[in-house]
């Protein structure tokens, strides 16, 4: 049955907590099946752990992968320090959740949009290395002309009065708006299989709905330019991995494969900064998947079962994760 825990796993300032989803009813603990650590979308700036899109979900359960959302400290009220420390706390988590003793837990390390950055500096940072990384139109460095090129992601520019409030906030993590359509509730799947839950009536939006105070953060910053001054100290990029060096060699060799897909219509994360990627680190390292005509994050809110062609991208990416993870069962057999 699948199943829903909340755990405390970190304080930083604040009790950090995150969701497990599992199936209650069989053997999804066992040790041997990794672990799928997720970040949120939002841009590092929004949203919550609950922004989950419900094929994930799915994907997890059938495989008996426990499936773990992180809660990570927001920027601009936290830096690249907060976020790392909030990173590796998060994996250490994953790598120590239900393990025999004296054994760790392999873990596939992911998130969506702005929830893939923390998850590069896993794999930057934390030994050994996740067995898979996994990326849904993600940032996964802002050292991209996109976050770069003073881009306008707004009819006009947002005035800083507008976003004043939001900035000086308490430190704070992401919380999904009330009625949100991006929030994932378990009763949208049928216990038994995760099947889509054809009686789930949604959550009634509040009327007026509520004002986000932090929506037109990321766009706001990366109309600035100032990513770089936010988590420079901590984004390493990818063009090391061109460098014709051993240690770069090194390097792209300790990367753990990874697995993404982008829409090609995405105007908020350009397809380019997925590209940017694979072409560094190499086509043997990366296997992109493209959904054509596809904006932003537009499978937040879909099921793996849903028929429109835009999830095949996401059904060709997940056929790779499940080769990435059987060749690794081999080796460590």
């Amino acid at each position: 049955m699948l199943t829903k825990t909340t755990q405390v796993y970190a304080h930083h300032g604040l009790p950090l907590e995150c969701d497990i989803y599992t199936d209650s009813s069989s053997s999804s603990s066992r040790s041997d099946a990794p672990v799928f650590l997720y970040f949120h979308p939002g841009g590092l700036v929004n949203w919550g752990r609950d922004c989950i899109p419900p094929w994930l979900v799915q994907t997890c359960f059938k495989r008996k992968w426990p499936l773990i959302s992180f809660s990570y400290r927001l920027l601009p009220q936290t830096g690249a320090k907060g976020l790392l420390e909030d990173a590796t706390a998060a994996y250490a988590f994953a790598r120590r959740y239900e393990a025999a003793e004296g054994r760790s837990r392999r873990v596939i390390v992911g998130g969506g949009s702005g929830g893939v950055f923390p998850a590069t500096l896993i794999v930057n940072n934390c030994s050994p290395p996740p067995i898979a990384f996994f990326s849904i139109q993600g940032i996964n460095t802002f050292r991209h002309p996109h976050f770069t090129s003073s881009t306008l992601l707004t009819p006009a520019p947002i005035r800083d009065e507008d976003m004043a409030p939001a900035i000086a906030g308490p430190i704070a993590v992401g919380v999904t708006m009330p009625g949100a359509e991006n929030a994932f509730r378990v009763a949208m799947l049928q216990p038994a299989d995760a099947s889509r839950n054809p009686d789930y009536e949604a959550e009634p939006v509040p009327s007026p709905p509520p004002k986000n105070p932090r929506s037109g953060l990321y766009e706001y910053y990366t109309h600035r330019n100032a990513w770089g001054g936010m988590v420079g100290d901590v984004d390493n990029g990818y063009e090391w991995a061109r460098e014709r060096t051993d240690e770069a060699r090194e390097r792209v060799a300790r990367w753990p494969p990874t697995v993404i897909f982008h829409g090609d219509a995405d105007v908020a994360v350009p397809i380019a900064v997925s590209e940017q990627m694979r072409d560094c680190l190499g086509e043997d390292k990366v296997s992109l998947f493209v959904a054509p005509g596809q904006d932003h994050l537009y499978d937040l809110t879909r099921f793996i079962e849903d028929p429109a062609p835009e999830m095949d991208a996401v059904r060709q990416a997940v056929k790779r994760l499940d080769e990435i993870v059987g060749q690794h069962n081999v080796a460590s057999a």
